[in-house]
């Protein structure tokens, strides 16, 4: 491996790299509650062949947006998760109209498309982890321009 290859690997923010201990000490929230999050679908954590779950640096920055949304901005798990899939994630993903009528996610305004079980063609078998919809609805600074930013061109 050459230096520039490690340089994009140490830089890389969507690389698991964390034990779900670990980032449960940088959010400063059990592991417990990082189980809870993933069980609402705030978060989806990749897997090891074991099943360990691990986190990138995105994810550790979706968790301190969700930190953040709960104690200083009063949200509920709820209240985060319909927040959450409010990215219209068919204009995002360019879904025809049938897809659309497919899609849990377009017909259901509580779940975010990462979330639903009955997914449009497009999505049937994409990695949600490595989805723009996923990756770009992370933190509280970007949160709101991107939904305004797709929501006018929904």
């Amino acid at each position: 491996m050459n230096v520039s290859q490690i340089q994009e690997r140490i830089t890389d923010k969507t690389r698991p790299v964390y034990t779900i201990r670990i980032a449960s000490d940088l959010i400063g929230v059990s592991v417990h509650t990082l189980r809870m999050y993933e069980s609402e679908g705030l978060i989806l954590p990749r897997r090891t062949e074991s099943q360990h779950r691990l986190y990138s640096q995105i994810d550790i920055e979706r968790l301190q947006c969700i930190r953040i949304m709960i104690e200083e901005h009063g949200f509920n798990l709820a209240g985060i998760k319909a927040m959450m899939s409010m990215a219209p994630c068919w204009t995002i993903k360019g879904c025809s109209a049938d897809d659309r009528n497919q899609c849990e996610a377009y017909n259901d305004a509580l779940e975010p498309c990462w979330v639903v079980k009955t997914k449009a063609d497009i999505c049937s078998e994409a990695d949600c982890t490595e989805c723009p919809v996923y990756l770009e609805v992370t933190t509280c600074h970007n949160m709101k321009s991107f939904l305004k930013e797709h929501w006018k061109n929904a």
